[in-house]
């Protein structure tokens, strides 16, 4: 079957979670532990370390002393000066993220090849609270996807792959970590100008690749030759989770993000990413070149129609290698490797499989928090919901139940259209719902806040991000908890 397995957004700040053989299993285990968040905001990690026999290097520290002040306004920024202090266009956007490129370029680099050296708090590069209960220990990570060989055809791809994200805000964007979350982080003051990032904010995010057989942790894969190899210490295959032991993730691709409202006055947000090239000269960073940069959802263009037409706020490298070219997303939008660009939909009675319905900042537009119902309204791709998930589900308007399958508007359609909009990060995607704009950042609405309300709200809430349980005389079912479809029975 061709299908793909896991969804993260481009860059959570994020690393948003989709997964539905991942996320039910996943869901199961912690159901069945009784689990809970620890009411530790800054802890590091989940607290399982190798035995030093297996790893005797550092261990990751959650850097969290955001700056309680913002930081002066930036001048001559790099990125400013490759467009000309202009708005950014298909004609510069390569000189732009190559100046950004730069601009990260020795943190990426120090985080990435020496990590026996790497301090993020001497960098000033910042991490999200809340986090701990789902980092492993040696480098942070939290998972993310999860990637069939047949998401890669003509690749060389042998195995079934993992996903495993890292993001940090660099000193200005922090500021934005200080107002929401304060000194102690257990009380969150939730406002839409907290939420909003300074001008010239720089969020960046690593994700690893890991090999799902615990037995081929190398070799497995031609395009990850040479690439910055990372352990970490997991539980693989995520599916059906073995020993936690440390196993290779390979450093394959990097997003940077900056807010920049002259160059990308719709919506704010300039949207990169990087993508490893064996092929490339130099190191291991040397070799992140781009696959593109987006600034804006192109909502005039309906890429529905055959062939889609151009877009105007997307520039795709055109020689990006192939890998990175194949999960691109709705009309060709920007989304990376490691992201959701491509997912199995159900439209009406219709299934489609890795169907291209997201891109990177169609993802984040939903980048919300409903403050009375602790929650996101809107799913982080386009589909239906489901104010009351569960028996009777809802089934896709139209059409009969899906099982596995998103309930997703038409492409192109109206429904559909309400991802694929250009807002400013003040405007939430769900006006009319009370919901806060958290300004395209999904750490906030799809992470840390969730997390946050699982750790200090009422007793027996249901796992966050998006799958819970629910018990029937017949059977145990897990549901998307976004849509109301059944996912998978548990017997």
């Amino acid at each position: 079957m061709n299908y793909r397995t896991g969804f993260t957004c481009c860059l959570v700040t994020v690393a948003c979670t989709f997964s539905v053989s991942v996320a039910v299993a996943k869901t199961e285990k912690l159901l069945a532990q009784n689990a809970h968040i620890p009411r530790e905001p800054f802890l590091a990690s989940n607290g399982l370390k190798p035995p030093a026999s297996e790893y005797s290097g550092p261990f990751f520290k959650l850097s969290h002393k955001w700056p309680d002040q913002p930081l002066p306004a930036l001048k001559d920024a790099p990125w400013t000066k490759a467009v000309k202090g202009g708005r950014i266009t298909t004609d510069n956007a390569a000189a732009y993220v190559a100046a950004l490129k730069d601009y990260v370029g020795p943190n990426a680099r120090e985080l990435m090849l020496h990590y026996d050296k790497w301090d993020a708090d001497t960098a000033h590069w910042y991490n999200e609270p809340w986090l701990g209960s789902i980092r492993e220990s040696i480098h942070g990570t939290y998972a993310g996807g999860q990637f069939t060989p047949s998401i890669f055809p003509g690749t060389g791809l042998k195995t079934t792959f993992d996903t495993h994200v890292l993001t940090y805000y660099d000193e200005r964007a922090a500021y934005s970590l200080h107002k929401v979350w304060g000194k102690t982080a257990m009380l969150p003051a939730i406002k839409t100008e907290n939420f909003q990032f300074e001008e010239g904010s720089v969020v960046v995010k690593a994700a690893l690749f890991v090999s799902d057989d615990p037995t081929v942790q190398s070799d497995w894969w031609p395009v990850i030759d040479g690439a910055a190899k990372w352990p970490l210490y997991l539980a693989i295959p995520e599916s059906t989770p073995g020993a936690t032991q440390v196993v290779n993730g390979y450093v394959m691709q990097f997003d940077i993000i900056v807010k920049d409202s002259v160059a990308a006055p719709k919506t704010g947000w300039v949207f990169s990413t990087l993508v490893y090239d064996t092929s490339a000269s130099g190191d291991a960073w040397d070799k992140m070149v781009p696959l593109g940069v987006m600034w804006g959802n192109d909502p005039d263009v309906d890429s529905s129609k055959q062939p889609p037409p151009p877009l105007n706020e997307n520039w795709i490298n055109p020689k990006a290698p192939l890998y990175s070219t194949q999960t691109l997303g709705w009309g060709g939008r920007l989304s990376g490797p490691n992201d959701g660009g491509r997912n199995n939909i159900q439209v009406g009675d219709k299934a489609m499989d890795n169907e291209p319905d997201s891109s990177c900042m169609s993802c984040h537009g939903p980048a919300e928090w409903q403050p009375k119902q602790h929650k996101m309204l809107s799913f982080l791709l386009p589909s239906y919901p489901n104010p009351n998930p569960g028996p009777p589900f809802k089934p896709c308007p139209d059409g009969k139940p899906s099982d596995a399958y998103i309930c997703s508007p038409a492409p192109g359609s109206a429904d559909w259209s309400k991802w694929f909009k250009d807002r400013p990060g003040t405007e939430p995607q769900d006006p009319d719902t009370g919901s806060i704009a958290t300004d395209y950042d999904m750490v906030f609405a799809f992470k840390s806040l969730p997390l946050w309300w699982k750790a200090v709200g009422p007793a027996n809430l249901p796992m966050p991000f998006t799958l819970f349980q629910l018990k029937s005389s017949a059977q145990d079912v897990i549901f998307n908890q976004y849509t109301g479809a059944p996912l998978k029975p548990t017997k």
